[in-house]
């Protein structure tokens, strides 16, 4: 539950490269998927299935894919063990890290760490040894409200993304502050939104227009963003989430539109002057992730399998296609899933957060894809939306290459949130029985 005062508002959360992965196995391993011929295979010719392969259409490479069998595999496999384990129950208080959101690996095998809980950039060498930490809380230069992303910036330095005040924030390879940019949303003048009237009337809100917070950067320095109204809504619904193309300096080069983010259901009270609103994000509801890949800003809504990647001027260089079985959920898998999420609330939270969940409709069908990232090689990784019935552990990925063509299927650490895929390894986030975090490095073999 969070308690809203009526100039307050709470915040449905951007979705992006970074969704709540949880998966739940190690070892990765298997056979190359057969690949996807560039005029479409014979066999599919002589029939009436689809052509898949690769075509160009006004300058836009569109790459359709089959479905792959449920036991292609890469030969890749991940290490056994994590080769680096940054985090700690107790002790120095540097490593016990708290609402990492998250990480990137640096040219000498260093980790730099968003911590969200500090509001600081951790920095650690090759074996995880702590050796500097940036930022802290604040309003001045190099100082943040809050931690979404770090990423790589020309040369040896850092980006930061602070989501709560809209900006971004350059560090070089020693931790000396070098510019701070806002990033210019919509228009500020458009200020507070109404307070709902009826809270019981199926869609109302309260909230203000945000700035835009960072996804990524484009390996020609132009900054991918996102951006929702800071809205509380009441009912079920999706607000849309603008993206856009900047420079350093935060202006817009390029706005690529607006795209509905995740399905929630919100039902609210009145308490203390103020109101509490429960949100819950549907747990087969649809949504729309963003990723780099590549030199191109990727964006996918979950309603179909299906992937836009733009160009740093906004133009659409390729469409990315894949076969998948639709499926629907049932009443009996959303109860099932509530039940094991509220499991660890308090016995007054989850009272509550249960009544609520007892009035989430169904959905028509799960989504066809989860996150979406690219690693340092090219190619773009696409979860699999992993559903109850699904028995393989872990979070299973579709792997295309630079041009869109399947390769076949990979499949992650348990328990890892993965932030970053290099070239033989995978940064990501795991969590323990006892939700201490651990930011991991973890061995990548590609056969």
């Amino acid at each position: 539950m969070m308690r809203i005062e009526p100039s307050r508002s709470y915040r449905p959360p951007l979705a992006g490269p970074q969704g709540a992965l949880r998966p739940a196995a190690a070892l990765i391993a298997g056979v190359l998927l057969a690949s996807c011929g560039d005029q479409g295979s014979s066999r599919a010719s002589a029939t009436n299935a689809p052509q898949y392969g690769l075509r160009d259409s006004a300058g836009i490479r569109i790459a359709e894919n089959p479905r792959p069998a449920p036991d292609s595999r890469l030969g890749w496999t991940v290490s056994a063990e994590p080769l680096v384990s940054i985090g700690t129950p107790e002790g120095d208080s540097t490593f016990q890290l708290h609402r990492v959101s998250d990480a990137t690996r640096l040219a000498d095998g260093g980790v730099v760490v968003a911590n969200g809980g500090s509001l600081e950039l951790l920095v650690f060498d090759a074996e995880g040894n702590h050796l500097d930490s940036w930022g802290g809380g604040g309003e001045g230069p190099g100082e943040f409200g809050g931690l979404n992303r770090v990423r790589p910036w020309a040369g040896d330095s850092l980006i930061a993304g602070d989501p709560e005040q809209g900006r971004i924030s350059i560090f070089d390879s020693e931790g000396t502050h070098g510019r701070t940019s806002v990033l210019h949303g919509r228009d500020e003048d458009e200020g507070l939104l109404a307070t709902v009237a009826d809270p019981a009337q199926s869609l109302g809100a309260i909230g203000t227009i945000v700035p835009d917070v960072l996804i990524g950067v484009l390996p020609d320095g132009i900054l991918f963003t996102g951006g929702s109204d800071n809205i509380a809504m009441v009912g079920f619904g999706r607000r849309d989430h603008a993206y856009a193309l900047r420079t350093i300096d935060g202006d817009t080069r390029v706005s690529l539109g607006e795209y509905p983010g995740p399905l929630t259901y919100t039902e609210n009270y009145q308490a203390g002057g103020g109101f509490i609103f429960i949100p819950l994000t549907h747990p087969f509801g649809n949504t729309t992730h963003a990723a780099i890949w590549g030199d191109l800003a990727v964006i996918g809504q979950t309603e179909t399998y299906e992937l836009q990647g733009f160009r740093s001027d906004g133009s659409l260089a390729r469409i990315v296609r894949r076969d998948y079985e639709p499926g629907t959920p049932t009443q009996a898998e959303q109860d099932a899933h509530f039940r094991e999420e509220f499991a660890r609330y308090s016995d007054e939270r989850r009272a509550r957060t249960t009544e609520v969940a007892a009035n989430v409709p169904l959905v028509d069908a799960f989504p066809a894809f989860g996150p979406v990232m690219g690693d340092a090689l090219g190619h773009l990784w696409v979860a699999d939306f992993k559903r109850p019935a699904d028995e393989y552990a872990g979070t299973l990925w579709t792997v295309f290459d630079d041009e869109g063509r399947m390769l076949g299927l990979v499949r992650t650490p348990g328990g890892t949130t993965v932030f970053e895929i290099g070239e033989d390894y995978i940064l990501g986030l795991g969590t323990d029985d006892l939700g201490v975090e651990y930011v991991e490095v973890w061995g990548l073999d590609r056969g």
